[in-house]
This record gives structure tokens, C-alpha cells and sequence, in this order.
């Protein structure tokens, strides 16, 4: 079997092609699930500032008779990211446009807005992995020194950690649709991570597969279960740190690199979240992306014959954490050759 890819799309001569396009595989997009989200605003800067205002401290003192108690300030805190347009342009000619047998047009619609979304994804997980609040696998000391895959004490010492920073449960999301809504589902912290530790979670003492849930329709897309309060989304896009591991260097028991070798295995980040953990600018709604289309066959200036088009999209985007104390990193190392 040959396969055959092209630079750019042109007519195919003396090919049958399938009537059904092949489709490109595509990563799940889960972050913005658990975000606090806002919209890009016109004319309004390129700044986004979200705001948080602390919790009054307990007032256990007794009045004194007369006297009326101090004046408590309301404190808070801002966090701000700075808005930046990323884009990309694709181009196809009249004659791709009218003769090719695919329909070229609606082809680069759809893979450009397939390339924005993981564009926004792989933004906001960079900047939630440079989170602060780290854990490692097994009480390791330090990302080098890690020897161990995910275990059941280490999501426990996770959720104590939640716990005495007064982090909420997440059981508002948002919805998969277009549209700018939210889903209830039931309180829970939510880990994120890669397809690789599928197995090694499931091996975890006490883990539940989403189908043994009281209400298995609530499952959301990449879900494949959960462990003391924390339910997990899987995606390839969670990428590790390659060779991260020196201490495991030359044990074939864990992934090196995607392959089981004798270099440092790579290191893997399950970010677990609460509730209003970080924030992102909004990608739902008619105002927050542009998918701009110039079709052939259009005269327009420097190209009197309308021979090119371009299909394209442009979008800002910022992202930020919000508390550092509600959303943890736990790095672990991964199974070569699961059971």
C-alpha cells in the first residue's frame, strides 16, 4: 500500500480517490472545561485581570459591652495576563478550487479550526504546568529522582493538601457546544493527564472506571475513571519531560521517550484542579475566534483574476492561574509494558 502526501492540495490524475475523507486524528481539548473564563473584550486593552476577594478571618472574640468591634478590611487580589494573537493562513489556488475532486475549500476550514483549538490547548498547559504546587510520585524530592509511577497515597496526600487550602470541588463545567453554557456534574477535583498512564491508573488500589459510577452517563469525553475524589480526563495532549528522570536511568520498567530504553525515563504531569483554579480567555462565542475565508475566483487587489485564496484564522488568547494552592502538578514516572 502507498501512501501518498502533498506539500500543498492539487488534482489528482489518474488516481480513484475515496469518496469519504480520511480524518485526522484529534486530541481531546479539556482545559477549558475547569476554567474560569472571560471574553476578549473590543477596545478594551490587552490586558485580562481576574479578581479574587479573601475570606474574612474567624471573629471568635467576644464583644465588650458598648464597644463596637474593629472595622474589617475586604481584601483581594488581582492576577492578570497579557491578551496575544496567534494565527495561521493557509492558500489554495482557482484551479484547486475548481477542478480537485475533494471540496478543498471546506477541507482547510476544518483543519484550521482543528489547528486554533490545539493552539489555545497547548497554550494553557504550559501555563498551567509551571505551576508551583508540585508533588512527585511516591515522596520523590525532585523530578530527577523520581522512581515510581502514580499510587493511591500520593492522590491522597494531593487531596489532604486541597483540603487544608480550602479548595473547592468543581460541579459546574463548560459545555461541549458552541454556545457560552455550563453543565452541572457531580463535586469533584478533576486530573488531567496523557493517554500513556491510562493503565497505571487503572491499576491504582480503590480506582473506579466511569462505567461503575452511580450515574455513568455523567462521564465526560476522555474520562476513564476516578480515585479519592478526583476524576480523570486523558489526552495526548499532556505531554511529558522527555529523559526527565535521571534516577531511573537504565531501568526498562518505565517509558524512555515513548519507548522502553536504557536513558532517563520521561516524566509525566497529572495537573489535578479545583474550583476556580486558573483562568483562560474565552474560545466559545461569535466574537472570540475569526476563521476568515477568501475564496478563487474573487478579483481583488494584486490578483485581478481572482486565481488564490486563502482560508485562516487569528484569536487572542491569555491564561493564568488564579491560586496556586488549588491546582497541583503530581509527577510521576510511566509503565513500559502494562499488565
Amino acid at each position: 500500500m502507498e501512501t501518498i502526501t502533498y506539500g500543498e492540495i492539487q488534482p489528482r490524475v489518474g488516481i480513484q480517490s475515496v469518496a469519504r475523507l480520511l480524518k485526522v486524528g484529534q486530541p481531546l481539548l479539556v482545559t477549558q472545561r475547569f476554567a474560569q473564563q472571560e471574553d476578549a473584550k473590543s477596545r478594551s486593552g490587552n490586558t485580562i485581570k481576574w479578581r479574587r476577594y479573601h475570606a474574612f478571618t474567624v471573629s471568635a472574640a467576644p464583644l465588650a459591652e458598648g464597644v463596637p468591634p474593629s472595622v474589617q478590611p475586604l481584601n483581594k487580589t488581582d492576577y492578570t495576563a497579557v491578551m496575544r494573537q496567534y494565527g495561521a493562513v493557509s492558500e489554495l489556488t482557482d484551479v484547486c478550487y475548481d477542478l480537485h475532486e475533494d471540496n478543498a475549500l471546506g477541507v482547510c476550514v476544518t483543519r484550521c479550526g482543528e489547528q486554533m483549538a490545539q493552539t489555545m490547548e497547548t497554550l494553557a498547559i504550559d501555563v498551567l504546568k509551571a505551576g508551583t504546587n508540585v508533588y512527585y510520585a511516591s515522596s520523590a524530592a525532585s523530578r530527577t529522582a523520581l522512581v515510581a509511577t502514580v499510587g493511591r497515597t500520593d492522590l491522597r496526600l494531593l487531596v489532604r493538601g486541597f483540603n487544608r487550602d480550602d479548595a473547592m470541588p468543581i460541579s459546574k463545567i463548560i459545555g461541549p457546544t458552541s454556545n457560552v453554557s455550563t453543565r452541572g456534574v457531580e463535586a469533584s477535583y478533576f486530573g488531567m493527564c496523557h493517554t500513556d498512564l491510562k493503565p497505571d491508573l487503572r491499576n491504582m488500589t480503590g480506582f473506579q472506571t466511569y462505567i461503575e459510577y452511580g450515574t455513568p452517563n455523567e462521564r465526560l469525553p476522555g474520562e476513564i475513571g476516578a480515585c479519592e475524589e478526583i476524576r480523570f480526563i486523558c489526552t495526548r495532549m499532556f505531554t511529558p519531560w522527555l529523559a526527565g528522570a535521571t534516577g531511573a536511568s537504565g531501568q526498562t520498567t518505565f517509558l524512555t521517550s515513548g519507548s522502553s530504553g536504557t536513558g532517563s525515563a520521561d516524566v509525566y504531569p497529572i495537573l489535578v484542579v479545583a474550583r476556580d483554579a486558573y483562568g483562560v480567555v474565552r474560545l466559545q462565542g461569535r466574537k472570540a475566534v475569526g476563521i476568515q475565508v477568501l475564496q478563487p475566483n474573487k478579483a481583488r487587489g494584486g490578483d485581478p483574476l481572482g486565481q488564490k485564496g486563502t482560508v485562516g484564522w487569528k484569536a487572542y488568547f491569555a491564561a493564568a492561574i488564579l491560586n496556586e494552592d488549588w491546582i497541583a502538578r503530581l509527577e510521576v514516572l510511566c509503565t513500559a509494558s502494562p499488565s
